[in-house]
């Protein structure tokens, strides 16, 4: 108990520039220098000081070449860094030293839909999904659902949608996916629900009102468009959602 204090309170010194980093400080091994710096490294990305981020990473996987939690750290970090090339190494490395880290794989998931490579996104999400330790498997129902939709399978899409909001019924992330989906599919009565919900629990957003806009017209309630995308115009003035509006707006009939 007294080593990991000393650990977290010379973490803290570390973060605020007060003292020097020594490698041989006694009374620490090898795995707690490298989850020490690692998780230095993420404080430093946190502050967006990502050349310091980078020598702390590289500070940790020097001692530990195969570290599954550094290697994760430091795709973020060359993710962040524009070196993609780099990040996929380190995701690849950080899931063949320990292929149960589920946040590895959502986030090597996230990053391949991004990039749409729709199949290894998939597959590493299904992987997450599926594995018996993972804790908080709609956190990676969730990311599947994006990398679904993003390939156009929307069905399956809402599958995964309602899965994670069996586990977290008030997510607006969730919800307002979910609103997405069923727009997609022509389900606006659908559509509508979970924005209401999504919007009952608080999450309101230049996104979510655009498509209320959108699901209404639709539905042919053009009064509550109308409130939707006044409250559109107030909130978020000048936004990108706007310009959006102003077109869609301009348009007769369902948009």
């Amino acid at each position: 108990m007294r080593t990991k204090y000393l650990v977290s309170i010379s973490l803290i010194l570390l973060i605020n520039g007060c003292v020097p980093l020594w490698e041989d400080e006694p009374g620490w091994d090898s795995g707690q220098r490298v989850e020490l710096y690692t998780r230095l490294g993420l404080e430093y990305m946190a502050q967006n000081r990502l050349a310091s981020a980078l020598e702390a990473m590289n500070d940790a996987l020097a001692i530990a070449p195969d570290d599954s939690t550094a290697n994760h750290a430091m795709a973020l970090l060359k993710l962040r860094l524009g070196e993609t090339s780099d990040a996929e190494a380190h995701f690849d490395q950080a899931l063949v030293s320990d292929p149960g880290n589920v946040g590895a794989r959502n986030d090597y998931g996230s990053y391949l839909c991004e990039k749409g490579k729709w199949a290894n996104g998939v597959k590493q999400f299904e992987a997450a999904r599926d594995d018996p330790f993972n804790t908080e498997p709609y956190v990676s129902q969730y990311g599947l659902g994006v990398c679904l939709m993003g390939a156009g399978e929307f069905r399956a899409a809402r599958d995964q949608f309602r899965a994670a909001l069996a586990a977290e019924p008030d997510s607006t992330a969730v919800l307002y996916q979910s609103a997405r989906v069923s727009y997609q599919l022509e389900e606006y009565l659908s559509a509508r629900a979970f924005l209401e919900r999504m919007f009952g629990a608080g999450g309101v957003t230049a996104d979510s009102l655009l498509l209320a806009v959108r699901t209404e017209r639709k539905l042919g309630a053009d009064d509550l468009a109308m409130e939707y995308a006044a409250r559109l115009r107030s909130t978020y003035p000048g936004s990108e959602q706007v310009q959006q509006l102003n077109v869609l707006m301009s348009k007769s009939g369902n948009g």
